[in-house]
């Protein structure tokens, strides 16, 4: 509570750290977008149950092809700009709209894989520019400047960390499917039981691993040393960690409530997105402020204890 306060008080006392979020939902909610309309229809295509399938497989698969024709009619590429795990907040990037109040959006068409992968590739490099910055503003509001990362290094840092976390979901997600498909063979109870076991796995690691972009921008560590110290605050600080981050998920969600109660097409929706970007900067801004306060009582502890195990001056070993 005490960091979310912190976090409020800067971002109240500095209201331009809204900006970030708040242009970047006005471009993805007003400004052009760029479909894959033809591609995720080709896809929808591709898993097309085949005759004499098992029923329950077939409404399996009729659901996935209503998902993925639901989406090809609002996806938007650009929203990739709102990439994770470190990039700027946004409202819009998970909604896609298609209505506006100034009417019918642009929108341009590209249905080649290569284009599409290649776009989808620069638009995550420049949003984790983009967060880098964003990140660097809001820790400037809980630190001195001259001991945070700059925004070139904390970009080409979270650029490694956003590949280790997709290379880590992409061989986790493979080796999952593999391992439940094998066992469903012998037992079908035992291979969503593994499923929920790997993903259990997975939601723990991505609570020890959450400030590693702050260890990044705060204290300039490499993307390694950042992971072990997220770890060794999440470790050491595991009910406070772990209550701060409850905490911002429930305020995130029921605030997000509140956010998607003003239709797409209303100028109302602009009351949202000012909502969205000044609870976002908060929360971001709170959670520098305790990930800075439990670094500084962690290595305080640290070196305790190595004056402990040190002797006293004058006497041997």
């Amino acid at each position: 509570m005490a960091s979310l306060a912190a976090g409020f008080d800067r971002v109240a006392a500095r209201p331009f750290l809204i900006l970030p979020p708040l242009v970047l939902d006005l471009f993805l909610w007003l400004g052009p977008r760029l479909r894959v309309t033809s591609l995720v229809r080709q896809m929808v295509g591709a898993v097309a149950a085949p005759p004499g399938i098992d029923p329950a497989l077939g409404d399996q698969l009729a659901l996935i092809q209503r998902s993925l024709a639901q989406l090809a009619d609002h996806f938007n590429l650009f929203g990739a700009l709102a990439v994770l795990p470190a990039g700027i907040p946004s409202l819009m990037a998970g909604r896609m709209p298609n209505q506006t109040p100034l009417g019918p959006a642009m929108a341009f068409e590209t249905g080649d894989p290569l284009a599409v992968m290649g776009i989808w590739t620069a638009l995550t490099v420049i949003g984790l520019g983009l967060g880098a910055l964003f990140q660097v503003g809001v820790a400037r509001q809980v630190a001195p400047p001259g001991e945070l990362a700059t925004g070139w290094v904390a970009w080409g840092r979270f650029l490694v960390l956003a590949f280790a976390v997709y290379f880590g979901l992409l061989l986790t997600s493979l080796a999952t499917a593999v391992v439940s498909a094998l066992a469903a063979l012998f037992l079908p109870i035992l291979g969503a039981v593994l499923i929920f076991v790997a993903f259990s796995i997975v939601f723990w690691i991505a609570i020890y691993l959450f400030f590693t972009p702050h260890g990044i921008v705060r204290y300039r560590f490499g993307v390694a040393r950042a992971m072990l110290e997220s770890a060794h605050i999440v470790r050491w600080n595991l009910p406070g960690a772990v209550g701060f981050l409850v905490l911002a998920f429930v305020i995130s969600w029921v605030t997000g409530l509140v956010w998607d109660m003003p239709p797409d097409g209303s100028w109302f929706a602009l009351l949202a997105l000012l909502g969205h970007a000044f609870v976002s900067a908060t929360i971001l801004a709170g959670s520098y402020a305790f990930y800075q306060g439990r670094h500084d009582w962690l290595a305080s502890v640290r070196q305790a204890m190595v004056q402990r195990t040190q002797p006293p001056p004058g006497q041997g070993a």
